[in-house]
């Protein structure tokens, strides 16, 4: 158990997301839990949001803003997410809990090509194995 004292710095409206799957690996691990702090304006390109797609809530960040519309993806997906309302951004991920540990800054190193070559390995991998690509 970690003392009070280490939540000190941590507000009271944060929400603790648990990250699955590895479309934002490196800064987001499977495993990690995301903190999301509600959204008190429109999220701006580059930053990690927690959003809300008829299918699933995601963890993606923003690429574009255009005309009430944004545009979001995970750092290695190999495409843009449907265009979505910023009414339904859910909040920011501000922070990373990572093996017990908070993370408030150097979590996010944004995308990078060893992430990208990790997941296209890894889905190859799966479809050579007969496990689809997703798990």
């Amino acid at each position: 158990m970690q003392p009070e004292a280490s939540h000190s710095t941590v507000p009271p409206a944060l929400s603790w997301i648990p990250v699955r799957g590895d479309s934002m690996w490196p800064s987001l691990r499977s495993g990690d839990l995301a903190g999301v702090e509600p959204l008190a304006r429109e999220p701006r390109p580059g930053e990690v949001v927690l959003a809300r797609f008829d299918h699933a809530l995601v963890l993606h960040r923003v690429k574009r803003c255009d005309a009430g519309v944004l545009a979001l993806r995970g750092d290695n997906s190999p495409a843009e997410d449907p265009p979505l309302p910023p009414s339904r951004v859910l909040g920011l991920v501000r922070r990373v809990q990572r093996s017990g540990v908070v993370l408030e800054e150097g979590w996010d190193s944004g995308p990078s090509r060893l992430g990208r070559w990790r997941v296209a390995v890894k889905w190859r991998l799966a479809a050579l194995l007969g496990r689809g690509g997703r798990s």
